[in-house]
């Protein structure tokens, strides 16, 4: 999504290098509130399709630093600007999230269920190869072929069970992870031309504190020339 002022552009990439980058603050810059959408759904914002540009982009902006809480500042011009649907399209975004964390967690629980399920089956076929072998075990050839072939399918079920229960799909994970953390992001819209009053109060406030650092180390230096010389006088 690019935005066709240049001010804000300068604006957003000054704001990623403030102090404030550090607490996850993920700026987007919009021209339209459609800018979030999907173009090729026509529903209202209440259940219209996030796009693959805004996923995208927060996905890149995740990779780059996962930890903390996250802050998504979308900058719009104000003559674009709707509180109320604002409003709407926070509470479909936080709807999104959600829906897709409880995808994932559905996805991640059925993997748990299955390495269960192969356990319960590998144990099962154990204990009845461990019956026949114990209670049927007079050399009949369809008893100790049935036993051969559950010693096998047992283990097979009991090391493949384990593992899934034990081994976490690193994309699933990761995706969980994800998805927490915009679930429960603040999302935060703002005018165009106030993030670029507010840069030029930062940058303001910066130059001010430049400055004033400055005449303190000017009147340290001349503190330290003016002990020397008196120094110096005391002790020709």
């Amino acid at each position: 999504m690019e935005t066709k002022q240049v001010e804000t552009k300068k604006a957003i990439g000054e704001e990623d290098k403030k102090p404030a980058a550090v607490l996850n603050l993920i700026n987007i810059a919009l021209d339209t509130y459609d800018d979030i959408f999907s173009d090729f759904d026509p529903s209202p914002y209440s259940t219209r399709i996030l796009s693959d540009d805004f996923l995208k982009e927060v996905q890149k902006k995740y990779s780059e630093r996962q930890r903390g809480e996250f802050e998504i500042r979308f900058t719009i011009p104000q003559a674009q600007r709707n509180l109320k649907t604002e409003s709407l399209i926070k509470k479909r975004i936080k709807d999104y999230f959600s829906q897709v964390l409880k995808n994932t967690e559905y996805e991640l629980k059925k993997k748990k269920q299955k390495g269960l399920l192969y356990v319960a089956v590998g144990f099962s076929l154990l204990a009845l190869q461990m019956y026949i072998s114990t209670y049927h075990n007079n050399g009949n050839f369809f008893a100790k072929m049935i036993e051969i072939l559950l010693v096998p399918a047992g283990w097979y079920g009991m090391f493949e069970g384990i593992g899934s229960l034990l081994e976490t799909p690193p994309a699933l994970e990761s995706q969980q992870k994800f998805y927490t953390k915009l679930k429960n992001a603040n999302y935060v819209f703002m005018s165009e031309e106030e993030v670029v009053r507010m840069i030029a109060e930062s940058a303001a406030k910066t130059e001010a504190t430049a400055v004033e650092t400055k005449k303190i180390e000017s009147k340290t230096e001349e503190k330290k020339t003016e002990d020397k010389t008196q120094e110096k006088t005391k002790n020709p």
